[in-house]
């Protein structure tokens, strides 16, 4: 029996981009300062905001949420927990 080559998962390589997550995190940092009206995900609102996904999971389905097809600014939510005092993390 001969080892196929094929069926092997090849080495995981670096990323591409040559960026970590320290470089990632303040490229969201000056996107949210530079452009406040960007719309990000909710992975990056959980990086800038320091929210965990469930509580921003739970924001999502708020009758009055502040995103916008699954997307939402960080003025805007900041202006939202301002408004909903419960959803402020201690």
């Amino acid at each position: 029996m001969s080892k196929s080559t094929a069926s092997k998962i090849p080495p995981r390589l670096p990323d591409e981009t040559g960026l970590d997550s320290v470089t990632m995190f303040a490229a969201l940092l000056f996107l949210a300062e530079k452009f406040p009206h960007r719309q990000f995900n909710t992975v990056e609102l959980s990086l800038l905001s320091g929210l965990g996904r469930t509580a921003l999971s739970q924001i999502k389905n708020a009758p009055d949420s502040p995103f916008s097809l699954g997307k939402c600014s960080l003025r805007r939510l900041d202006e939202w927990l301002d408004s909903h005092p419960g959803f402020k993390q201690e």
